[in-house]
């Protein structure tokens, strides 16, 4: 592996989803910093995995950006751009550990990161949204 992030960096989303792509490796990206500092990915992904997208505490990186481009269709229209508003305003989430685990389909890396508190992000989102009062 190539060019790879340490735990404790600092690494921006679309740099996260390139190197997903160019190592064929799974980007985790957790929400809940008390679940995400005690857990294990493997555990986490299976234990989340039949809920809700919407309130998972983490989620694959390719997941994350579809659930994010939904709700910013809602909010700003069929416009929306995820990854066009991630490269205005870059986010950053820190490495927590690199590692690998057994998949369906034998092993397979992958980066365990942890994004800022959704009260950020949320603030990013009201402050792009238009036609609130």
């Amino acid at each position: 592996m190539t060019d790879m992030p340490a735990p404790g960096e600092q690494i921006d989303l679309l740099k996260l989803k390139e190197i997903r792509q160019r190592e064929r490796i799974n980007v985790y990206l957790y929400m809940d910093e008390e679940i995400a500092k005690t857990s294990n990915v493997a555990d986490d992904v299976e234990k989340y995995r039949l809920i809700d997208m919407d309130f998972r505490p983490v989620l694959e990186i390719e997941d994350w950006l579809k659930n994010m481009q939904k709700h910013m269709k809602q909010i700003e229209g069929p416009g929306a751009n995820i990854e066009k508003m991630l490269k205005e305003q870059p986010l950053s989430a820190e490495i927590l550990e690199i590692g690998t685990m057994q998949t369906a389909v034998g092993p397979r890396g992958y980066i365990k990161a942890l994004l800022p508190y959704l009260d950020e992000m949320e603030e990013m989102e009201v402050r792009k949204a238009t036609g609130f009062k």
